[in-house]
């Protein structure tokens, strides 16, 4: 999973998509005290809270939004990740010790994630009645 998210080294996200880690994270805490405190007040700045602008979008990884690269990695390390998902990848050992690794060794990673996209793209594809074009992906039609 965690070459898979390495795909978020390239791309941008709505603000709706992340918001809450900025604003309401839970009960008892507004920021997701997991982000890194410079990353979260350029967030805000980006995606200012109550914003309604629909186009309004941020880089999915600060160091190097339009390069495929392992800085997403290091993003991740410096609790720069715009998700929750991705920041909750160095939570557990085993995907934390993959985190580190990727980060460390670039030609590891490109490896990685080739062959996994290679797996990836072996899925069968759903067509018919069994399938579902979306119009919006977060969204059953």
């Amino acid at each position: 999973m965690s070459h898979y998210a390495g795909a978020h080294t390239i791309g941008r996200s709505h603000c709706g998509s992340f918001s809450n880690r900025l604003y309401s994270f839970n009960a008892t805490t507004n920021q997701d005290p997991s982000l890194d405190p410079g990353y979260a007040a350029r967030l805000k700045q980006q995606c200012p809270q109550g914003n309604t602008n629909p186009n309004l979008v941020v880089a999915m990884n600060p160091s190097s939004p339009f390069t495929n690269d392992v800085a997403y990695y290091a993003d991740i390390l410096a609790n720069r990740g715009l998700f929750t998902s991705d920041q909750t990848l160095i939570s557990n050992s085993a995907t934390a010790n993959q985190v580190n690794q990727n980060a460390r060794n670039p030609f590891l990673w490109n490896n990685k994630f080739a062959a996994a996209m290679v797996k990836m793209g072996r899925l069968g594809v759903l067509t018919g009645n069994a399938g579902e074009i979306r119009a919006n992906c977060r969204v059953i039609n």
